[in-house]
């Protein structure tokens, strides 16, 4: 592999907060999306897995009525990214649980958007991204569908193959703030420019649709296809607490725990305690999570 599998994790969550972080910067009041990755991260790290009824209760709320289509779009992209990172092996896994994750939301548009968008996360992270067959792939895995999201991704990937530029997709697209936009401009943005982070995430943001949802998603696909280390370490230094609290984190420290304890859990070489992740006074003198003494693909390496 060309990076780490530790360092493609780190990237996927530094990516989205900084995809995020970036379009919130011009202008644009800063949403916030609360700890859904955190949650769901912790819950995978102390189940060794995916736990359908530990899920529900790490996200509890989930499905809140009151929210715009876009912002519940990101917030349940944000809370199965985990999974997508944790399954990425195995694609039958990986949509078995997605699905079961998502049950509760009958937004089909939005059950769509969160298959798309992991499956680019798993193909990044086994780097098995094939862009003549990409888009057949994802509406593959999306299956049988009623949303136009096949479609969309299918005219973009047209347009690419053309060497379309914005003008071109915003006029393919049209002018509706949809979540299928949404998605189309995020893939488009990845796979027009998939070897540069920077120009991913600036890329993303300069469309009129939510450039917010659209940075968040176009960047952690690109953190995980590029890795933390593909990531400008000027844009590191630009994130405060204010920028970490939006996706409940608590530090930088604490983020890149979270993502070597997922991969440390993944292996079968480490597992936590559910009393020391309870632990406030472990979270702050940061005893959850030991150092990585190994890591190893699944069971090589066991619990003894």
């Amino acid at each position: 592999m060309r990076y780490s599998l530790t360092s493609r994790v780190r990237g996927t969550l530094l990516g989205g907060l900084l995809g995020q972080s970036l379009a919130a910067t011009e202008g644009v009041e800063s949403y916030d999306w609360n700890s859904r990755v955190v949650q769901s991260m912790e819950s995978l790290i102390v189940q060794g897995g995916f736990d359908v009824d530990e899920w529900n209760k790490s996200n509890p709320g989930q499905w809140n009525v009151e929210l715009s289509c876009n912002l519940m779009l990101v917030k349940v992209i944000l809370a199965t990214l985990p999974i997508a990172l944790f399954f990425y092996e195995n694609k039958i896994k990986l949509r078995e649980n997605l699905l079961l994750a998502i049950k509760n939301n009958n937004d089909s548009n939005i059950r769509d958007g969160v298959l798309a968008v992991c499956y680019l996360i798993a193909q990044s992270l086994s780097e098995k991204i094939n862009p003549n067959t990409l888009v057949a792939e994802i509406n593959s895995f999306i299956g049988e569908t009623t949303t136009d999201l096949p479609i969309k991704l299918q005219q973009v990937n047209n347009l690419i193959v053309k060497n379309g530029g914005s003008t071109e997709l915003q006029n393919c697209l049209g002018k509706e703030n949809s979540i299928s936009n949404i998605i189309a401009v995020a893939f488009y943005s990845f796979a027009n420019t998939r070897e540069d982070f920077r120009l991913t995430c600036l890329q993303a943001i300069q469309y009129k649709y939510d450039s917010q949802a659209c940075g968040a998603i176009a960047g952690a696909i690109s953190g995980t296809y590029n890795s933390m280390a593909g990531i400008p370490i000027t844009w590191h230094l630009g994130l405060d607490e204010a920028k970490l609290a939006q996706w409940g984190f608590t530090s930088f420290s604490q983020m890149v725990k979270l993502a070597d304890a997922l991969v440390a859990v993944w292996s079968g070489a480490y597992r936590v305690s559910p009393q020391l992740l309870d632990r406030k006074e472990a979270r702050d003198k940061d005893l959850i999570f030991s150092p990585n003494e190994a890591i190893a693909a699944p069971y090589i390496i066991r619990l003894r």
